[in-house]
C-alpha cells in the first residue's frame, strides 16, 4: 500500500506556531562526520548541534558505496518537503462551502 502523506499530516490550528524559533531562512549544511555518520546543521549555529543525523549501518555502506551522501541528501529533502507540507497545511485558509439562507 502507497505511503499517503496527506493523511499523516496532523495539524493543530489552536497551538502556537511551533516554527517561531526557527529563521524565515535558515542555511542547512549536510556534513559527513568522521565516522559515516550524516550530520545536517544550521550553517549559522555557533553550537554545531546537529537538527538531524542519518547512520547507515556498515553493511548498507558496504552496499551503497559513495551513493550514502547522495541517499542522505534525498532523506533531507524529503523531510523538508514534509514540513514545508505541514506549515502549508496549517497556513492555509479554511474555506467551507455553505447553503447561502438567501438567494438573489
Amino acid at each position: 500500500m502507497p505511503y499517503d502523506i496527506d493523511n499523516e499530516i496532523e495539524v493543530d490550528n489552536d497551538s502556537s506556531d511551533q516554527f517561531t524559533e526557527f529563521a524565515k531562512e535558515t542555511t542547512l549544511e549536510l556534513v559527513e562526520a568522521d565516522n559515516g555518520t550524516l550530520l545536517l546543521q544550521d550553517a549559522d549555529d555557533k553550537d554545531d548541534v546537529p537538527l538531524m543525523t542519518i547512520d547507515f549501518s556498515d553493511k548498507l555502506k558496504e552496499l551503497l558505496g559513495s551513493d550514502t551522501q547522495a541517499i542522505g541528501q534525498h532523506m533531507i529533502h524529503a523531510a523538508i518537503q514534509v514540513i514545508m507540507q505541514k506549515q502549508m497545511s496549517q497556513w492555509h485558509a479554511h474555506v467551507y462551502d455553505k447553503e447561502p439562507t438567501n438567494y438573489s
